[in-house]
């Protein structure tokens, strides 16, 4: 199994972990009796009574789907992008979880997608992942009330601009992931951007800039991204109809 626990001083760590650790056991009753795999991390246990706190998982000895990119090959090579985005039909399927549920992961992206031993992807990381990632990838929101680090590249509009997230929110994160395996796991980038703030990211959305089709992206796979980026959250894909087109 793989062991996560919490920073004791760090407030916003353990809202992060009753909030994971209330998800994966909403996630474990919804399946129980269900001999299917499931593509969202299983829940081994949890340890809350004593002074450090632990969720136990399953271990996933492939480590994350963002190692695994940037450790591949050219993305022309022959069978290598089909065989990525075997992955992306998983995540989508972890999606349609999620829904069945009613909840929003908030944090889809490569890095948050184990690789277990027989090759499967799983959703992983509702809402711990942001701690290891601070520096580049979250951004300190700047809402009145709200003092949190987000993954700004990775956000839908209405997510960014009013803190609403949903499935499919979730979706427009999942484009941003599907650009993740074009690219083998290069960083978002906006406009010629790497960083940029809150009111930064949505004027470059609200003017319809999204991220450019990546080299050697085939154009159905592209127009799929664009679809999971519409302004509109009830005009995307539904994870569903995500996995049936890819």
């Amino acid at each position: 199994v793989a062991a996560k626990t919490v920073r004791v001083e760090d407030s916003q760590s353990y809202r992060d972990f009753y909030r994971e650790a209330a998800i994966l056991v909403a996630v474990h009753q919804q399946r129980d009796g269900d001999c299917r795999e499931s593509n969202i991390v299983r829940l081994v246990g949890l340890i809350t009574k004593s002074a450090e706190k632990y969720i136990l998982l399953e271990y996933a000895s492939k480590g994350d789907l963002l190692g695994l990119l940037r450790r591949s090959g050219n993305i022309n090579e022959e069978g290598l992008i089909g065989n990525l985005l075997g992955y992306a039909v998983h995540i989508a399927r972890a999606l349609q979880e999620l829904e069945r549920l009613r909840i929003a992961h908030r944090d889809v992206a490569a890095r948050n997608v184990l690789i277990t031993a027989d090759d499967v992807a799983k959703l992983a990381d509702f809402g711990l992942a942001r701690d290891v990632y601070a520096t580049t990838q979250y951004v300190r929101c700047n809402r009145p009330g709200v003092d949190e680090l987000l993954p700004l590249k990775w956000m839908a509009l209405e997510s960014i601009e009013t803190g609403e997230y949903t499935c499919q929110s979730d979706v427009w994160s999942f484009g941003v992931l599907l650009w993740e395996i074009a690219t083998l796991g290069k960083d978002p980038c906006y406009d010629g951007r790497m960083q940029l703030s809150f009111l930064q990211m949505v004027g470059i959305l609200r003017q319809g800039i999204r991220l450019e089709r990546p080299p050697g992206c085939p154009e159905d796979l592209y127009r799929l991204m664009r679809s999971c980026w519409r302004d509109v959250p009830d005009t995307r894909p539904t994870p569903e109809g995500i996995e049936e087109r890819l």
